[in-house]
């Protein structure tokens, strides 16, 4: 399978260093738009504008969602065009070959990631692109789901509170440690359980805490300790929304 990735940016490079060295995939051309290169070290060209793109069974565009439209625009009419989005529609292109390939996880430097635990969300306009899809995600070692486009939005939305809300939800924590001198590593097993409980156990199931327990007395002592108006209200929603969750 012949591949045109384009986007050398968090995802783009784990792609590249995920399909290079699988057997049945084969990176043609790599758009890197701020690359002086004309060559990766596997000897693969490097091309910084899509005007200058061969003949490939995938264009891959591991892109912006805003620069999605755009980079198709300049790619041909009878190309397979696929994006990576996850709240991004199907029909954002004006291609008739159109797809989706939108690994469900959280990608950053410095960190590589097994495919192989990856689920792959996949869409396409027709039968026939969709094969190639499975075919790449096989290629990659990878789970795939067959998902249309707003189910795969609802599970974007999904995505954002389990990793981007949370993570931040970590950041407070850790940033409530440093200021108050104390270790936030000691935090780490029971952010750990909290992971591992739910192979067993609802989300709903498994809260704990003051909130759940209506525990008047430990909220109004956490919020005298928070001074930070910012936090105090994060502390505030949180709490609302578990107790009114459990009245449901």
């Amino acid at each position: 399978m012949k591949i045109i990735l384009i986007g050398s940016g968090k995802l783009g490079s784990q792609l590249y260093k995920t399909i290079i060295y699988k057997k049945d995939l084969d990176i043609i051309q790599w758009v890197v738009r701020s690359s002086k290169k004309t060559v990766t070290p596997e000897g693969i060209p490097i091309v910084q504008k899509v005007d200058k793109l061969q003949k490939a069974d995938i264009y891959l565009l591991a892109v912006s969602d805003n620069s999605i439209l755009k980079v198709s625009k300049k790619l041909p009419n009878n190309a397979f065009i696929v994006h990576t989005a996850g709240g991004v529609s199907l029909n954002i292109t004006n291609q008739k070959r159109t797809g989706v390939f939108y690994p469900l996880q959280s990608f950053s430097i410095g960190r590589d990631i097994d495919f192989s635990s990856v689920p792959i969300i996949i869409e396409s306009k027709n039968k026939k692109d969709l094969i190639i899809l499975k075919n790449l995600a096989k290629g990659m070692k990878a789970s795939f789901y067959e998902m249309n486009s707003k189910q795969r939005a609802k599970l974007h939305l999904s995505a954002i509170f389990v990793n981007n809300f949370t993570n931040h939800l970590f950041y407070e924590a850790a940033l409530i440690c440093k200021i108050n001198d104390v270790p936030f590593n000691l935090l780490k097993p029971l952010m750990q359980e909290t992971i591992d409980k739910l192979e067993t156990m609802s989300p709903r199931a498994a809260q704990t805490g003051p909130a759940i327990r209506k525990d008047k007395k430990t909220i109004s002592n956490h919020l005298d300790l928070i001074k930070d108006y910012r936090v105090r209200e994060i502390y505030k929603v949180l709490t609302l929304a578990i107790q009114k969750n459990d009245v449901q």
